[in-house]
C-alpha cells in the first residue's frame, strides 16, 4: 500500500478530442481507490490537463486533516518543468495555483514532492465536455491552421507551374529542413537548393539572364549543360559520379536507371540521397558562381590547346 498521502495525476485526450484530468488516491486504513476525475473540454490539451491534475491533487490533499508529506506522481516531465517556474507561457494559472496550494500546504508542516511516477498506475477517470481554451490549445490549433495554408498555398503554386516545370521539381515532404542540407556549410547548401530549384550557375540560367552566350557545358562541352547533365552524363565529372553511386548505395537511395524520366527529381526529393549529393557538389563545384577572373582564366584555358593537343593535330595534318 501506497505511504499516507501519495497521489496519483494523469492527464489524457479522447478519440473525440475531449480532454480531462483525474487522480486517485488510498486513505490509511482503506484498500478502495478514490478517484476524482475533471473534465475540461476541447480546448485545452493534455499539457493543461497534467498541470491541472496536479491542481486537483493538491486540492484534495489541503482537505485531508493529516499532516503527513504529500507525494505526487505523474509521468509528464513537461507539465513537472512547468511547476519548477510560474513565468508567462502555457500552463501559467495552474502552475501558480499549484505554487500557492502547495506553499500553503508547507507552511502547515507537510513536505510536497511532484516527481515522474512508475509505469504502473491504477486506472484515472478522464475526459469531460466541460472547459476554457486553454494557451498551449491555442498554440497548436495556430500551428495546424498555418500548416494547412502552406500546403495549400504549394498546391495551388504548383498547378499553375507549366507540366514541364512540374516535372522537374519535386516539394520536400513536410516542412522541415531537410537536417543534410540545413547543416551543410551555407554556400554549399545554396547551390545545392538552386540546383534543386533550376535556378543554379548553370549553362539553361546563365544564358537567360544574360550571363553567358551558350548554354553549353563547360566541363565537357555538351550542347545543355543541364541538371540532368551534371549529375548523369558529364564525362569530365564520372570520377565524383562513381563517388556519388557510392554513396546512394550506402544510403539505401535507389540509383538512377537508364529508362528512369528526370531521375535527377527524384535524387533531390529524396533524403537519403542528400549527402551523397552535397558531397558530388563539393568535389565538383557543380553550380558555384565564378569571379569575373576566374571566368577570364576559363575562357582562356579554353582557348588554348595546350602541347599534347597540338602534337596531335601536327600528327592528323601529316597523316
Amino acid at each position: 500500500m501506497p505511504p499516507q498521502g501519495t497521489f496519483w495525476s494523469d492527464g489524457s485526450r479522447l478519440e473525440d478530442g475531449r480532454v480531462g484530468a483525474g487522480i486517485a488516491w488510498k486513505t490509511e486504513g482503506d484498500s478502495q481507490w478514490h478517484i476524482k476525475g475533471r473534465p475540461m473540454g476541447k480546448g485545452a490539451e493534455v499539457f493543461d490537463a497534467e498541470l491541472v491534475g496536479v491542481v486537483e491533487a493538491l486540492q484534495e490533499a489541503e482537505k485531508q486533516a493529516t499532516r503527513d508529506p504529500v507525494t505526487i506522481l505523474l509521468d509528464s516531465q513537461a507539465a513537472i518543468a512547468r511547476l519548477r517556474h510560474t513565468r508567462v507561457g502555457p500552463g501559467q494559472v495552474a502552475a501558480i495555483e499549484a505554487a500557492n496550494l502547495a506553499q500553503g500546504l508547507v507552511s502547515r508542516g507537510q513536505a510536497v514532492t511532484i516527481h515522474k511516477a512508475a509505469a504502473t498506475r491504477p486506472p484515472i477517470p478522464t475526459g469531460g465536455t466541460q472547459g476554457q481554451l486553454s494557451l498551449a490549445h491555442l498554440r497548436r490549433t495556430q500551428t495546424e491552421a498555418t500548416r494547412e495554408a502552406r500546403e495549400r498555398w504549394l498546391r495551388e503554386a504548383m498547378a499553375k507551374r507549366t507540366p514541364a516545370a512540374q516535372r522537374t521539381y519535386r516539394p520536400h515532404r513536410g516542412w522541415r529542413l531537410d537536417p543534410a542540407a540545413a547543416g551543410a556549410p551555407k554556400a554549399l547548401a545554396s547551390r545545392y537548393y538552386q540546383l534543386k530549384m533550376g535556378h543554379a550557375a548553370i549553362g539553361p540560367y546563365l544564358q537567360r539572364v544574360q550571363a553567358q552566350e551558350s548554354a553549353a557545358c563547360q566541363g565537357c562541352g555538351a550542347p545543355r549543360e543541364s541538371v540532368h547533365h551534371l549529375l548523369l552524363e558529364c564525362r569530365e565529372r564520372a570520377g565524383p559520379r562513381r563517388t556519388l553511386f557510392q554513396g546512394l548505395r550506402e544510403a539505401g537511395a535507389p540509383r538512377p536507371a537508364t529508362r528512369e524520366i528526370h531521375p535527377e527529381v527524384r535524387l533531390f526529393g529524396d533524403p537519403r540521397a542528400t549527402p551523397a549529393i552535397l558531397r558530388y557538389l563539393q568535389d565538383t563545384g557543380v553550380g558555384a558562381r565564378k569571379t569575373p577572373r576566374e571566368a577570364q582564366v576559363q575562357a582562356r584555358a579554353q582557348d588554348e590547346w595546350g602541347w599534347g593537343a597540338l602534337e596531335g593535330a601536327e600528327q592528323m595534318e601529316g597523316d
